[in-house]
């Protein structure tokens, strides 16, 4: 047996975890809190900074050794085992362990349909040019048992598949027709030059063992599901997904397959393309600790060009083989809502027409311009809902976790830094193999999520809830995206370079709403043409503690909160600075502070006799806005304070007073049909409109 001495660890992508994670550490941690003061309540947002430890995977490169000796197979089975020159052939069910080089050849598995097999690697190294170095040809079930305290290697040595492979030989390093493990606690390095790293056509699930994957294409694959339960997990992409299933057909006790299902352990991935992409869904419980690195954000990034082919990569990359992130790229410091360096600085952008003329330079990752992406980011009406909205400029998908339906999430520690969205869950007609369309749906039910994204933070094609837990979108196009947005509890931190939050027409039978019942929700946006909070539909209030921050201080084509139908506040406590478009109608009492610029500083508002019933804290400056309460009192008067200077104040009546028609509503937001710059359709106070381009 060898016995593992671990060797200082050097960290596997020191620049990207330096730029990209320190936003991690800067993540907040707001709190909303009820207290008695005087007699009265007060609403207090405490917002402090967090420091978020990132934990990564314990890498099994740190126990590597040099494995030396003569190969051996060995077991209780008699006969269980032939050998042909190099090539080693399990044929009976039972445990067989291995140790030892093998510097060319192979271990196949090629029992019974009802054979279960156990092969143990206790110190091994296995490397093959023809073929899977492990090919589990026929079995019930395979487990690969890494021994504690022993580090095994599996080289994959042959030349890069083509569109014209064949998979007769295995398909990935470690290749199983069948359902496959990985157990043990001893480490395991997996090189697959070929194709895959680790693949299953059925079930692969990884338990305890400290496995690192490096693949040029899929490093985890299996077909009808992927299973971490726990171990220390790192995956490498140079060319594909970090974490793939491919069927999302149901199996024949109706169960549905396609689900990457995550309950524990430390993961890193890092992908050219999606690190994590389920045919059906994603399901993240428990503790642990997930980091998500996709293309330009992950160092083994190398150019993706062939289309439809065995390695299962897409069309059309540009880029050079290794990609790293610009130190531009992220350096948002969420704590104090400052920007610094933000991708392609405060502009959003013009958006395309129906006919993709001039997608108009949304910024990219590096801080540059996206460049005129044709064909529709965000068309002027209907409006494309599906297509993403500040595209990267691949021709392939490189989201942080991606499902073709639904997506739950309720633990977990995750990091995410995506140069496309970073939480995205599909709705598309027909995708599933059963003939149904995806769910479209995102459910957030706990952990805590940062994310750092060149497109939106989270999308939904159809329903995003969000009941508990701690989301920090640290920079995005969009953070939160969705047909139906629904915000019930938990901590959310939003800051966009468009829209913050976004209830937007996609299915053409559903209206948009941003539905806020609980929590505390905090949204800041880039000044120009963009909104804190925007909804094609209605916003709904009837609790928690909304601070919204964007849009300019106009109003008429940008705002604090925007929307196409009405602004309802019935519970809880909506602060909205910037551009006014809209102010609450049916709503708890609200007052339009029109006429007050809201600068870096704390704010307090009291009543006549001094209780303070609202507290909150601004960095940045932005001009007018409203505040919205339950806790506003009819006939009572009130004191708004930055520090101890008096900025406003007014004697509370019935429903909303102030300035209410600050802005209004802005006629050129819709865009053009043809794709031109819809611009300078008059708003409804006779004023132009602004800018077109289809930002619905």
């Amino acid at each position: 047996m060898i016995k593992l001495n671990k060797i200082k660890r050097n960290c596997v992508a020191a620049v990207i975890l330096t730029m990209c994670l320190m936003t991690a550490g800067c993540a907040r941690n707001s709190t909303s809190t009820t207290t008695a003061s005087g007699g009265e309540t007060t609403i207090t947002s405490d917002i402090t900074k967090e420091d978020t430890d990132v934990t990564h995977a314990d890498d099994a490169e740190n126990y590597r050794v040099s494995i030396t000796g003569d190969f051996t197979v060995t077991s209780d089975t008699s006969d269980g085992v032939t050998q042909s020159g190099s090539v080693y052939t399990i044929t009976k069910a039972g445990e067989y362990t291995v140790a030892g080089l093998l510097s060319e050849g192979q271990l196949i598995v090629d029992a019974g349909d009802e054979n279960e097999v156990t092969i143990v690697l206790n110190g091994t190294s296995i490397t093959c040019s023809s073929g899977s170095p492990i090919y589990v040809k026929n079995a019930s079930e395979v487990k690969i048992k890494s021994e504690e305290n022993s580090f095994n290697e599996v080289i994959d040595n042959r030349a890069e598949a083509t569109e014209d492979s064949s998979d007769d030989a295995g398909n990935a390093a470690i290749y199983a027709t069948c359902d496959l493990k990985l157990v043990g606690k001893g480490a395991l390095v997996v090189t697959a030059n070929y194709n895959n790293g680790i693949q299953s056509k059925d079930d692969l699930s990884i338990k305890n063992v400290i496995v690192k994957v490096t693949a040029v294409n899929n490093a985890f694959k299996g077909n009808d599901a992927v299973d971490i339960e726990s171990g220390n997990i790192i995956a490498i992409s140079a060319k594909g997904d970090g974490i793939k299933t491919s069927n999302s057909s149901l199996s024949n006790k109706g169960n549905q397959k396609g689900i990457v299902t995550i309950t524990g352990g430390n993961i890193d991935i890092y992908a050219a393309c999606d690190d994590i992409d389920a045919s059906y869904g994603v399901d993240i419980s428990g503790d642990g600790n997930l980091n998500i690195y996709t293309d330009t954000y992950s160092e083994y990034s190398e150019e993706v060009t062939s289309s439809g082919s065995s390695s299962g990569t897409s069309a059309g990359h540009g880029s050079s083989g290794n990609k790293t992130a610009s130190a531009n790229t992220v350096s948002y410091v969420a704590a104090s809502d400052t920007i610094a360096n933000a991708p392609g600085g405060f502009g959003g952008g013009n958006m395309g027409g129906m006919d993709g003329q001039n997608g108009g330079n949304a910024p990219d990752m590096n801080g540059g311009s996206g460049g005129n992406k044709a064909g529709g980011d965000r068309p002027g009406m209907p409006g494309d809902f599906n297509e993403s909205g500040n595209s990267s400029g691949q021709s392939y998908s490189t989201k942080g976790i991606k499902a073709e339906s639904e997506i739950s999430i309720s633990g977990f520690t995750i990091n995410i830094c995506s140069t496309d969205d970073g939480i995205h869950a599909n709705s598309d007609s027909g995708i599933l193999e059963t003939g149904e369309d995806g769910k479209g749906t995102i459910v957030i039910n706990g952990g805590s999520i940062t994310i750092s994204s060149g497109d939106d933070g989270m999308h939904a094609d159809k329903q995003l809830d969000a009941n508990d837990g701690y989301i920090n979108v640290v920079t995005s196009y969009e953070g939160l995206e969705a047909i139906t947005i629904n915000l019930n509890g938990g901590k959310i931190y939003v800051y966009a370079t468009d829209d913050g939050i976004n209830a937007c027409t996609g299915d053409g039978k559903t209206s948009p709403i941003v539905n806020i019942t609980g929590g505390y929700i905090d949204v800041t946006t880039a000044s120009g043409d963009t909104d804190g909070i925007d909804s094609n539909g209605n916003y709904v209030q009837t609790g928690g503690f909304v601070l919204v921050k964007g849009g300019s201080s106009s109003g008429n084509v940008s705002g604090s909160i925007d929307v196409d139908g009405t602004v309802t506040i019935t519970g809880g406590t909506c602060i909205a600075l910037g551009g006014v478009c809209e102010t609450p109608v049916n709503s708890a009492n609200a007052y339009v502070l029109s006429s007050v610029s809201f600068s870096s500083g704390s704010y307090s508002l009291k009543d006549a006799s001094g209780n303070e019933v609202i507290s909150f804290t601004v960095d940045g400056t932005f001009g007018n806005g409203w505040i919205c309460s339950d806790t506003l009192t009819t006939g009572t008067s009130y004191t708004l304070y930055r520090g101890s200077d008096s900025i406003a104040d007014w004697t509370q009546e019935s429903g909303t007073m102030g300035s209410s028609g600050t802005g209004g509503f802005g006629g050129g937001k819709m865009g053009g049909m043809g794709g031109q710059n819809g611009g300078n359709a008059p708003d409804m106070n006779g004023q132009n409109g602004g800018f077109g381009g289809g930002r619905r």
